[in-house]
């Protein structure tokens, strides 16, 4: 299976490469210029470098939501795209899915946060299962990271981008994972979504959106102006 897996939910996007589990390429976009200008040629040259054509691609992953708002509407018509040209199969991943395979602690229970500005945090928690997979206990959701923080206790384990200037609130005895693997990656996309392929699951080309968890400041401006 030749899989294209791509991670835009954040301004550190990126793209990786799979022929079945094994990672071929990966490579950042440049930060410096816009996505829609830097996706496709750094596509390109990635599918050059392992020889293929965009034609080849049969299984095209995406980072779904939570995330910018932007970043995910550009990850997204990009998976789709693409996935239209070379006739392959679309799946959308969870972003704090994604960043749960990225810790490699030995931790049992894990929350994971985005920042979702106006105070907020994008959060779920996640179990490890007797396959070492970590399973979400509930919906993500949007919490005050005020009554975040304080709902946590010690020996309970925390990772994420919303930790971002924001380690000095949490509280003595939780544990916090290495800052280098605080964001989700083209990679750990991949990995979440080639798994759940193999489980039988996929989206429908059609139908598949970001998920922005939450409307956006113009919308609730129009619909406040309305009311």
């Amino acid at each position: 299976m030749k899989t294209l897996a791509i991670d835009t939910s954040t301004r550190q996007s990126s793209l990786a490469l799979f022929q079945g589990d094994e990672l071929l390429a990966t490579d950042w976009l440049d930060t410096t210029v816009p996505t829609t200008q830097v996706i496709t040629p750094t596509l390109k040259r990635l599918i050059d470098e392992v020889g293929w054509k965009p034609t080849d691609l049969q299984l095209v992953i995406v980072a779904q939501g939570p995330g910018s708002f932007t970043g995910l509407r550009i990850g997204v018509m990009t998976a789709k795209t693409i996935a239209y040209v070379a006739g392959a199969t679309t799946l959308g991943v969870n972003t704090l899915q994604a960043i749960t395979v990225r810790c490699n602690e030995p931790v049992s229970s894990l929350h994971v946060i985005m920042d979702a500005q106006r105070n907020q945090f994008f959060h779920s928690h996640f179990e490890r299962d007797e396959y070492g997979k970590y399973v979400a206990q509930q919906d993500t959701r949007i919490v005050d990271q005020e009554e975040f923080f304080a709902s946590l206790t010690a020996g309970q384990t925390i990772t994420g981008p919303g930790l971002h200037n924001k380690h000095a609130l949490v509280p003595e005895g939780v544990r916090v994972v290495d800052e280098n693997y605080w964001a989700s990656t083209a990679e750990a996309v991949g990995r979440i979504g080639i798994a759940e392929f193999l489980a039988g699951k996929s989206d429908d080309f059609w139908t598949l959106n970001p998920k922005y968890y939450r409307k956006s400041a113009a919308e609730e401006k129009l619909e406040a102006d309305a009311s």
